[in-house]
């Protein structure tokens, strides 16, 4: 009676630092993104963030909102149709404002001839990372099928 209790407390908890660790690792990228951002090296290219998201994603299979292209809207504030989308089942979706990515997909299509569309205003960029957990315990699956852990970074440009 004692060792399902048991073992359900143990794989309970293994899920929970799990979820830490993912919200750890793309909350890192998305840092290191908005930094890559900011600079002024990625004012026409979108290339260098998406390696430097990829890279510090850690193990995470983080790819490119298809949203995430020239036109896109706030993460913080979304409006239009060009919002941040949800991906799928253990896979991250990046999406960066403003974007400079022309097209579909947006790694493909990651520089542009004209810069990045910074307001005079409101001097930031911004790196959205959202990233569809799915727990291993299935009792957890049971209460909280749908866990999307979200992080923004936002950082002024220099």
């Amino acid at each position: 009676m004692v060792a399902p209790v048991f073992l359900l407390v143990m794989f309970v908890a293994i899920d929970i630092g799990r979820l830490m660790y993912a919200y750890s690792a793309i909350s890192s990228a998305a840092r290191d993104g908005a930094r890559t951002a900011s600079l002024q090296v990625s004012l026409y290219s979108d290339c260098q963030i998406i390696q430097e998201v990829e890279l510090v994603g850690q193990g995470f299979p983080v790819k490119m909102d298809p949203n995430s292209i020239v036109g896109n809207s706030d993460p913080n504030n979304p409006s239009g149709s060009l919002q941040p989308t949800t991906p799928g089942p253990n896979v991250g979706y990046a999406y960066i404002w403003p974007a400079v990515a022309t097209a579909n997909p947006p790694d493909s299509n990651c520089t542009a001839t004209t810069p990045r569309a910074i307001s005079k205003t409101v001097e930031h960029v911004a790196v959205e990372i959202q990233y569809h957990f799915v727990p291993l315990t299935p009792i957890v699956s049971f209460f909280g099928s749908t866990v999307i852990v979200k992080t923004v970074s936002v950082v002024t440009v220099e």
